[in-house]
């Protein structure tokens, strides 16, 4: 079972935060601002943002993210 899904990826990237933060607390998923960031934390807005762009982003390439980020969650100890 993934830790990081599409869903949690699509928050981070639609949040209104600018410095929102993607981090995992007691097993789940969780977007907070980044001076709230308290767990493992998995990615930025930021960071997301620099691999994607300012555009949309389509079902296929939530699903590569969510991917990725879900292997960072598990090589973190996730």
């Amino acid at each position: 079972m993934s830790v990081v899904g599409r869903d949690e990826v699509r928050a981070l990237l639609e949040s209104p935060s600018p410095d929102a933060t993607l981090v995992l607390v007691g097993g789940r998923c969780e977007v907070v601002p980044e001076e709230r960031a308290e767990g493992l934390v998995i990615a930025s807005r930021r960071d997301l943002r620099s691999l994607v762009g300012d555009g949309p982003v389509d079902d296929r390439r939530l699903g590569e993210l969510a991917d990725r980020l879900d292997t960072v969650a598990r090589d973190l100890g996730a």
